[in-house]
């Protein structure tokens, strides 16, 4: 039920996104719900400023690859991350890469510091 009421809680959100004048409104929403008390919203909402690119949620972002106790909610975390794609995550990235109690965690990671790292130098 609790992820239902996430999921129905996120759409709500998106589809009001067309509606909204202002886009960075609805950006600004989705950062204030990485602080939400239910992890699929957290999760829902990092998801979405990865995919939208919201350079505006790297610190947020960081700061919940840092704290959060979820496992799984971190690797969203560093994926949505990794799709924004700003090179001040990087130091971040690294040391969960290397430091993060969960080993799934720390694979996964590493990849995306990877191919970041490779993604950057491609562009040089």
């Amino acid at each position: 039920m609790k992820k239902l009421l996430s999921f129905a809680l996120i759409f709500v959100l998106f589809v009001s996104a067309g509606y909204a004048k202002n886009l960075s409104e609805y950006d600004t929403n989705l950062i204030n719900l990485l602080n939400d008390e239910n992890i699929g919203v957290r999760s829902s909402a990092a998801q979405l400023l990865g995919e939208r690119k919201v350079e505006d949620a790297v610190k947020p972002l960081v700061k919940m690859l840092k704290t959060e106790k979820s496992y799984k909610a971190r690797i969203v975390a560093a994926i949505a991350l990794h799709k924004i794609g700003d090179a001040e995550s990087l130091p971040a990235l690294k040391k969960v890469a290397k430091n993060d109690r969960n080993k799934t965690v720390r694979r996964v990671v590493t990849g995306l510091v990877q191919d970041f790292e490779n993604s950057t130098f491609a562009k040089m």
